[in-house]
């Protein structure tokens, strides 16, 4: 690959007279000068990390940021930085939602849920003050060079981390905010993730358990979407110049490619892969054939290393076994299903757990189904994030700030232009399948802050240069207008949810399953069956057979004919769950008239009994006649049988006398009115009253 991948000559400035970025703020903290917090947070990751700090440092310092910025007489506000705003606004409009239920999730929730939401609108606010903090920031206290050289250096640290994950993968260590949390917050699951430092997880992916690296980061999905982010800022280096550079980066590009291979990162691949092919582009785009030559070469003899090394084989072994890519799909279908049918304008705030599972009812992992464990609702990308969690305005206001980021990048003159355009590209690629909110969307927002500083000094692009004061004063003025819109909003979103509906009223009936004895708990119903197994491969009897069995069609309509109900509504109104490893079944039942939903809970509870009943006679008589049949195939005379012979004998007087009760309900309530979720129109309409106040304040200040 050449020594100047994505470097490029700056192209001539024409337009308007440069515009002067305002003076910095004085020098302090050791001579580090203004450009301090970057510099302290980069240069020391991995000792944040040892510390258990990294996911919070950024929020720390985005405090002396805003007190920099603050300290300015005039501001540099990049080009898209109101749709972050808007956006910002909207997640914390999601906190009013955090508690509504819903559709297909597991209703309720626990003060947990309002940490995560504070941790990731912390998140999101910072990524903002970095953004603007980085525009304002000068070249002579912040060079370009200086932060490629940083996040180069993250590169760095992703290399070696992903290399020691590799080598060992079960290395942990407690750090000093775990050891001084309070044991009931260190032992939540999302705190702990954050806090306990690993090098990698060991998941079974391939059919045996393989470390997958994640050092310095929480996750190994953040592992692989910071080392790609850097990857561009490290070949964007000025390697001209520095001979040391020319034979360091190559030769580090090659030690990565085994962490990056045995990382088992689709998406990691897939990044790099997109990213080659828009430097090929970028180049023929320029017309620099020699150039297009040399990354098809890099790339044909890289891609014939790969083969021909043992790489290739974890490679193959990845892509056929793709385990998780059905489940995704589903988890997907089913956020997007129940954010635009529960809440499509304003999400629901946060994630939420799956009821039940996509293989089990139960919802829970087992060690012989370890996939049958749903991640929440809203994960496994970004995108899927956002979009249940701020709703499809959210999404939308987060997309529009990514586009326009994009196209002030899309022409790819300079340097910081390539950097910020190869950055976002590859962060809009990731999206669907990385939980990117952390450190990567840092990264982004740097490259973006480094673009408008480099084009406001230009005179270029729609970034604006306002007094702190004339700022203030149009917020101010702008405030009545927004305030006003939103509670209109409010109000018809509050007389919306007023109005008179449907009511629905749910009555429920607990069942516990006796367990199948252990001759009938296996085989298929209606065929003969070998107590050896021989006949039929077994097929256990499990708490998914038992929920197929209740919503089975001649269960529900033995039921109906019990209530007078239709077959389908009934199928509508009954849904079955299941505790996890439990016989347990939980049986509800929504229907308008609440005297019609406890018949209808009763009817389907006893029909289910009578049924399994039916089932599990019609297994016993399969069973005693193929024992029958084998004891008429042995020959009563010979004494060596005749053990044989009497062992069936027990077995078949053990299934004619033995007939345990099929369960029982153990408990029933009456129906209740299922409350309505009065909140989503009153917050969705508090958001769209805010967004067209904006707009319309917007409007009486460009005329």
């Amino acid at each position: 690959m050449p020594s100047s991948a994505l470097v490029a000559r700056p192209a001539p400035t024409p337009g308007p007279p440069p515009t002067r970025v305002p003076a910095p703020a004085p020098r302090s903290h050791g001579g580090l000068g203004p450009g301090w917090p970057i510099v302290v947070l980069l240069a020391g990751y991995p000792v944040w990390w040892l510390l258990g700090l990294d996911s919070f440092l950024p929020l720390a310092l985005a405090v002396p940021m805003l007190h920099q910025l603050r300290q300015r007489r005039t501001l540099v506000l990049p080009a898209g930085v109101g749709w972050w705003a808007l956006f910002c606004c909207w997640v914390l409009l999601g906190g009013a939602l955090l508690w509504t239920d819903a559709p297909d999730a597991v209703p309720g929730g626990d003060s947990s849920r309002l940490l995560v939401f504070g941790f990731r609108l912390a998140w999101y606010v910072a990524c903002g003050i970095v953004l603007v903090w980085v525009a304002n920031t000068r070249r002579e206290d912040l060079p370009d060079g200086r932060v490629r050289a940083l996040l180069a250096w993250l590169f760095v640290l992703c290399t070696a981390g992903g290399i020691v994950g590799l080598l060992a993968p079960e290395l942990e260590v407690t750090s000093l905010v775990e050891s001084l949390l309070p044991a009931g917050l260190s032992n939540n699951a999302f705190v702990a993730s954050l806090v306990h430092p690993q090098v990698a997880d060991v998941q079974d992916v391939l059919g045996r358990p393989e470390p997958r690296p994640k050092a310095p980061f929480p996750f190994t999905n953040t592992w692989g979407s910071c080392l790609s982010l850097s990857l561009v800022f490290l070949l964007a280096l000025d390697r001209r110049r520095r001979r040391w550079l020319r034979l360091a980066v190559p030769a580090l590009l090659v030690v990565a490619a085994w962490p990056v291979v045995y990382s088992l990162n689709r998406g990691l691949w897939g990044t790099l892969v997109i990213g080659l092919l828009a430097l090929v582009v970028l180049k023929a785009r320029r017309g620099d054939p020699r150039a297009v030559t040399g990354l098809v070469l890099a790339a044909v003899v890289g891609l014939g290393a790969l083969v021909a090394s043992p790489l290739a084989q974890v490679y193959v072994d990845r892509f056929e076994n793709q385990h998780s890519n059905e489940r995704r799909g589903q988890l997907l279908t089913t956020t997007t299903t129940s954010v635009t049918t529960g809440s499509p304008v304003a999400g629901f705030g946060s994630t939420r757990d799956v009821q039940g599972s996509f293989a089990s009812i139960s919802g829970a992992a087992t060690p012989e189904c370890p996939a049958c464990g749903v991640p929440p609702l809203g994960t496994q990308g970004q995108l899927w994030l956002v979009l249940f969690s701020q709703g499809w305005v959210g999404l939308g206001l987060f997309l529009a700030f990514l586009a326009a980021a994009l196209a002030r990048s899309r022409r790819c003159r300079t340097t910081t232009e390539v950097t910020c355009a190869f950055v976002v590209l590859f962060f809009v690629v990731q999206l669907p399948v990385y939980d990117t909110l952390g450190l990567p969307l840092y990264v982004v927002m740097v490259a973006v802050g480094l673009l408008a500083r480099e084009q406001a000094a230009a005179g270029e692009g729609r970034h604006r240069e306002v007094h702190r004061g004339d700022l203030r004063r149009a917020l101010r003025r702008a405030a009545p207008v927004v305030a006003a819109c939103g509670l209109v909003g409010a109000t018809a979103g509050t007389a919306l949810a007023a109005a008179p509906a449907d009511p629905v009223h749910r009555a429920t009936a607990v069942i516990l399953v006796t367990p199948a004895p252990v001759y009938l708990a296996t085989g298929t119903p209606g065929t003969p069956l070998t107590v050896d197994g021989e006949a039929d491969p077994p097929r256990d009897i499990t708490v998914d057979t038992e929920a197929a069995l209740l919503v089975s069609e001649r269960s529900l309509r033995r039921a109906a004919a019990a209530t007078g109900e239709d077959v389908a509504e009934l199928r509508e109104a009954v849904a079955v769950t299941a505790a996890p490893r439990s016989d347990v079944l939980r049986l509800t039942v929504d229907l308008p008239d609440p005297r019609d939903a406890e018949r209808a809970a009763d009817a389907v509870a006893a029909s289910y009994l009578r049924e399994r009943d039916v089932f599990l006679t019609q297994r016993r008589n399969d069973l005693v006649r193929s024992l029958t049949r084998q004891l008429a195939e042995l020959d009563p005379g010979l004494t060596l049988l005749r053990a044989e012979r009497e062992r069936i004998l027990r077995e078949v007087d053990y299934l004619e006398t033995s007939r345990p009760s099929v369960g029982e309900v153990v408990g029933a309530s009456p129906a209740q009115r299922l409350p309505g979720r009065a909140e989503v129109p009153v917050a969705s309409g508090a958001g769209l009253g805010l967004l067209a106040g904006v707009l319309l304040a917007r409007r009486r200040r460009t005329t």
